[in-house]
């Protein structure tokens, strides 16, 4: 071994003169640089006497040596931390940090696995936390918003029902636990502003609505409340979007006179850009605009079972949600007892709006937030295991540097800044990945994720995936850098090849492969339980026909259209045109439509029956004759709406099959008359039974519905039904024009199939198992890689052994038995702690689950022969290096 000491005093002639502590203390630095250069050059190849003679090459230089000189001959200033030391130790880490890169960049195969590992972990991390932070953790921005509740009979999915206007004025005026209590209902008016009609997607709201939310207008003022009148109710605020997309954003525009459905409405306000509106039903689509409800008890759409508005209460401060709930509930009872006839015996709910904005996908979110954790945990243990990889490699190196003077602290300094440059280019490209990730996300979003509009890659973001990362990634450093402060030098600087493996860097190994294997399981387990599930909701009927059907919204107001039968001629006028157009097999129109997101119940009432808590209310669908037929709807007794059934004749209606069950159990409820609404209207007589149609989602119950002909009870805001020949989108720009052509007045808006509701319906379901399917997929190459890499690095440590069997005459078959054993046995390990923690996991998972078992055999049994298949894949790189392995050169060493 070389004396570096006696090389460099003998090729650097300036030190002959110093005195013996300066000269000692000047090559030990010099030294100490020599034996890092050696190290380096016989790590990459070199031979000792080439790497000897590259290392004290820079010593030739009389400048070099001089600055080093002087460097080291620096007076000592007796101080808590010298300035000299400082330097020194700057000088010192910022050669560890060139070093430790030009190490990384002599091993790229390393170097980019380690990279990519851990980024992916990272950046998967980043975007899933920063929809979680933007849908669940952030703030709504009201005042106080965890007092916010949604009021209204309890749904049998626990949802707070609709509610009529007077019933609202009452529990507003007779409950002691709300300190504001305000409505809601969906509006969609045309707005007729820059020469081109919109279709606004508003709300009518109460006068006290936002101040209920506690939020004001960011300019102009709130409504009043003396303008919550039929007469008087026709002022609007906008949302900041809508004033800058169609006012410029011009303060001016407060006080502007504008045109919707041929009516002049005021501006008065403009919402600041940070509020966030409740989700509107209709379609689900952000309001943008808001008026006011306009309503008293006089009118008809005011009765207590006219049960179209939503009701928002702040629970006063101290109050709990159990005491609201029993208030309300005491209130309703009372209103039970004095109008029997208008109130079901439904039990009250009070439900935080935080909860209603996000109860479809608040445990899918947690769900994903558990899975690319998992992810962030097997990228982690990844890039450990090739770090103690990579020490059992360079136990030689390390060794050697050791024997030729570097200090154990010195050893793991080093590769913890190895470990540290891993960890910040790994954090580096981590946000790269997210930043990319999280538009995309907001995009695949189902429309009732409304609030990840706002997701963004903030601090908090930042913070909470690179601070935990980026410390595993130090603290996984940390491991192999205290091992190698521990290697034996004696055995590894002779090259003791008697050892079959490094025990304890590979038993970690090991353990990390498994922990692997068993994160995989869950996360596969997940993914394909979201699977079987989406694809069990997608096999139920939706009790329509979806293909080759075109929706068509548009609407018919003003004062052209107030008249009912006006609002009749132009419809049927429109049906002529469209039917008319090549292609199409048959078009109607419906007041609302299955999965459209919005609903219109009204109270159902039997005659020559008492009316009272048990009449039910019941979904209704005003529609034109071809509707059944366009839709698909079976018939299944009596007949279905005609053309004879217009206006100046007897009503009739069409009834779903649940709900002539339910209301005529043991009676024929063809010939029976009821009214709808309150108690003032016409008779219908029942002429149809037909069956049921998921209306809400497909994963919800069908629910009790009916149909009245649009010519009898007519609705404004209709929706057009095309029946194509072929496909349905095709005939989009026709029927405008067609529509245009004999109403040049009615906008026409939302086009799309139809199928693209009934995907919106599965939309949060869908979303989270191409995420779970997409990290399944990450976790299984992950581990993959995990194997493979155990498996060769065990193949390599064994050599020795596996050329003494082959010597000893081991077959080919023995040492693949012997090689997959090992493997199978880590990955059996691996897959029993994946079963177990699977089970206790996937319970999370079943309120997103649909007609599936969070246990479900078949899964996990395909999850465990997946992995096997994967496991053994991973392994037939290594195993034919070792059946190739040549016992003469295994043995060459001995």
């Amino acid at each position: 071994m070389p004396d570096w000491k006696t090389l460099i005093r003998a090729r650097v002639a300036p030190l002959a003169g110093l005195d013996a502590a300066r000269e000692t203390d000047i090559l030990d630095e010099l030294a100490q640089h020599v034996a890092e250069d050696y190290g380096e050059l016989v790590a990459s190849g070199l031979t000792e006497s080439e790497a000897t003679e590259r290392a004290l090459a820079p010593l030739d230089n009389p400048s070099h040596v001089a600055a080093e000189i002087a460097r080291a001959d620096r007076p000592r200033v007796a101080a808590p931390i010298p300035p000299s030391e400082q330097s020194n130790l700057l000088v010192d880490l910022g050669r560890d940090v060139r070093y430790a890169a030009r190490l990384l960049w002599r091993t790229p195969a390393f170097t980019a696995v380690a990279l990519i590992t851990l980024a992916l972990g990272i950046g998967a991390n980043s975007a899933i936390f920063s929809v979680l932070n933007a849908v669940l953790l952030r703030p709504l921005p009201y005042t106080f918003p965890e007092r916010l509740v949604m009021i209204g009979d309890r749904g049998p999915d626990g949802a707070a029902g609709n509610v009529g206007y007077t019933t609202f004025l009452d529990w507003r005026d007779r409950s002691h636990s709300f300190e504001e209590m305000a409505v809601v209902r969906s509006w969609t008016p045309t707005l007729a502003a820059n020469g081109e009609p919109e279709r606004i997607n508003g709300m009518r709201v109460s006068a006290n609505f936002f101040h209920t939310l506690g939020v004001r207008p960011a300019l102009g003022r709130d409504f009043r409340i003396d303008e919550d009148t039929p007469a008087s109710w026709k002022m609007v605020i906008l949302s900041d979007g809508l004033w800058r997309r169609q006012f410029n954003a011009d303060s001016s525009a407060i006080g502007r006179v504008i045109s919707m459905n041929d009516q002049q409405f005021i501006i008065i306000g403009v919402m600041p850009a940070s509020f966030e509106p409740l989700i509107s039903e209709r379609f689900y689509r952000r309001a943008e605009m808001w008026a006011l409800v306009g309503y008293d008890r006089s009118q008809p759409s005011a009765c207590r079972s006219c049960q179209h508005l939503k009701a928002i209460g702040r629970i006063k401060a101290g109050v709990s949600l159990d005491n609201a709930i029993r208030d309300i509930e005491g209130v309703q009872t009372q209103l039970r007892r004095e109008f029997p006839g208008d109130y079901s015996r439904d039990l009250m709910t009070a439900i935080p709006i935080a909860q209603v904005l996000t109860g479809d996908v608040r445990p899918a979110l947690w769900v994903l937030m558990g899975a690319v954790g998992f992810v962030l945990l097997i990228a982690c243990a990844n890039l450990a295991n090739l770090m103690l990889a990579r020490l059992a490699r360079r136990e030689h190196d390390l060794a050697l540097r050791a024997a030729l003077g570097a200090s154990r602290s010195r050893l793991v300094r080093q590769l913890l800044v190895e470990s540290a440059l891993i960890a910040v280019g790994s954090a580096v490209l981590g946000i790269g990945l997210g930043a990319i990730a999280v538009p995309a996300l907001v995009r695949m979003a189902p429309a009732t994720m409304s609030r990840m509009v706002n997701a963004t890659l903030d601090w908090r973001v930042l913070g909470f995936s690179e601070a935990p990362a980026v410390a595993t990634a130090i603290i996984f450093g940390l491991v192999p850098a205290i091992r190698a402060s521990r290697i034996n030098l004696q055995g590894s600087l002779h090259g003791d090849t008697r050892k079959t493996a490094h025990a304890p860097t590979s038993l970690a190994r090991r353990v990390l492969v498994a922990a692997d294997v068993a994160l995989a399981v869950v996360l596969l387990v997940g993914a394909g339980l979201m699977i079987k599930s989406v694809g069990r909701l997608l096999e139920v009927h939706p009790g329509f026909d979806p293909d080759h059907v075109l929706t068509m919204q548009v609407s018919m107001v003003g004062q052209a259209y107030r008249m009912d039968e006006a609002v009749a001629m132009k419809t049927d006028a429109i049906l002529a045109k469209l039917r008319a157009l090549p292609g199409v097999e048959a078009v109607a129109t419906a007041g609302q439509i299955p999965l459209g997101g919005n609903g219109d119940t009204w109270g159902f009432h039997v005659e020559h029956r008492t009316w009272g808590p048990e009449d039910p209310s019941v979904e209704r669908y005003s529609v034109t004759p071809d509707y059944f037929s366009v839709m698909r709807i079976p018939l299944r007794r009596g007949r279905l709406i005609t053309d004879a059934d217009r206006s100046g004749v007897d009503r009739i209606m069409v009834l779903g099959e649940r709900a002539a069950q339910r209301i005529w159990p043991k009676e024929d409820p063809i010939g029976q008359r009821v009214k709808i609404g309150g108690f003032e209207g016409p008779w219908y007589t029942i002429v149809g039974i037909v069956g049921d149609v998921h209306h809400q989602a497909l994963s919800a119950a069908t629910t009790l519905q009916m149909y009245t002909s649009q010519a009898q009870l007519t609705d404004s805001f209709l929706t057009i039904v095309i029946r194509a020949a072929g496909d349905p989108s095709a005939l989009a720009s026709e029927a405008r024009r067609a529509i245009w052509s004999v109403a040049s007045d009615v906008p026409v808006y939302e086009v799309a199939p139809l199928e693209s509701l009934v995907a919106k319906s599965v939309g949060p379901r869908r979303f989270m198992m191409v995420l779970l399917d997409l990290f399944a997929a990450v976790a299984l190459l992950m581990t993959a890689v995990g194997v493979y890499g155990v498996i060769a690095c065990s193949v390599a440590e064994r050599t020795r052994e596996i050329g003494i069997r082959a010597a000893l005459g081991a077959s080919s078959i023995d040492i693949v038995r012997l090689v997959v054993g090992g493997g199978l046995a880590v990955v059996g390990g691996g897959l029993a702690a994946g079963v177990v923690a699977a089970l206790g996991v996937t319970r999370y998972l079943e309120g997103s689950l649909y007609n599936v078992s969070a246990t479900d055999p078949s899964t996990f049994a395909g999850v465990a022969i997946a992995l096997l298949v994967v496991a053994l894949t991973a392994q037939s790189v290594p195993v034919i290096r070792a059946i190739r392995v040549d016992p003469t050169v295994a043995l060459r060493d001995e």
